[in-house]
């Protein structure tokens, strides 16, 4: 029998965020905490809400909810035992933390006010059962809140280093597993609220966030991009001191060539957030 190539996918991606985890908060100056906050905000958790966190990662979005809540309870979920591991080491007592998949939820229809999915639809092995899940345990008029990047907000340092890693796996014999490259359009502004109407959800409000900076050389940025996705941190970690050398000449390389000091080095880490609530 011929092995599923989306099982395989989520154990990368599961054993990504694994190894990942402890730095995760910290990457890109506290990017990710950034964006859990500003969606937070967006889905407004009022008071005695029952909530659920899906792909709650090491509970950024799980942890600003709770107290907002409380007495009513939050309940995060993900694949990645590390990062449930790490989000349990400062919980509310109206905050739990369960290892479960976004597409089998285990909970009764109806059960909850809110669902937030903070940079996680992406990743999940079926965005569509998901989204269908989170509806059937919203309560009518329930809400959603969900952030995505916008990936083509891409600086052209990014562009160039990203479309160097498919060479880059080719002269190292690497295979590694991945979805279909439609997911990337999934935070565009035009593409994500079809897709949450189409799962059932009328979209209320859309915003965009972007954050960047500039890494000042090869090592720095590389170090960066190692943590931008599960493809980019299998391919720069498996390289030894001597072909890193190489990645990093060559990302000099590429970052002279936009022909302008200010554009090498530049990132842009931009997202679409929306809040939708069940029709």
């Amino acid at each position: 029998m011929s092995p599923d190539p989306t099982r395989e996918v989520v154990d990368h991606i599961v054993d990504f965020f694994d190894r990942f985890a402890p730095i995760y908060d910290d990457w890109a100056g506290g990017q990710h905490g950034r964006v859990a906050a500003r969606l937070v905000d967006l889905a407004a958790p009022a008071k005695d809400e029952h909530v659920l966190d899906v792909g709650t990662g090491t509970g950024l979005v799980a942890h600003l909810v709770a107290p907002r809540v409380k007495p009513g309870v939050v309940l995060g979920i993900d694949l990645s035992a590390h990062m449930l591991t790490i989000a349990r080491r400062h919980t509310d007592k109206n905050l739990q933390f369960v290892g479960m998949a976004a597409e089998h939820l285990v909970f009764r229809p109806e059960t909850f006010d809110l669902v937030t999915m903070g940079e996680a639809l992406t990743y999940f092995a079926d965005p569509t059962a998901a989204l269908a899940e989170a509806h059937r345990v919203l309560r009518p008029g329930g809400r959603l809140a969900v952030s995505c990047q916008r990936r083509s907000l891409n600086t052209r340092a990014q562009e160039l280093f990203f479309q160097g890693l498919t060479p880059l796996a080719r002269r190292h014999y690497l295979s590694l597993p991945r979805y279909s490259s439609e997911r990337a359009q999934f935070g565009e502004p035009h593409v994500l609220p079809k897709i949450l109407a189409g799962a059932g959800f009328e979209v209320g409000g859309l915003t965009e966030m972007v954050t960047g900076g500039r890494a000042s050389d090869a090592r720095e940025w590389t170090e960066l991009m190692a943590g931008a996705g599960p493809r980019p941190y299998t391919l720069i970690r498996a390289l030894g001191p001597r072909y890193r050398d190489e990645l990093e000449a060559e990302v000099e390389a590429a970052m002279a060539s936009l022909g302008d000091p200010d554009e090498a080095f530049r990132y842009h880490h931009s997202y679409v957030l929306v809040v939708a609530r069940k029709r």
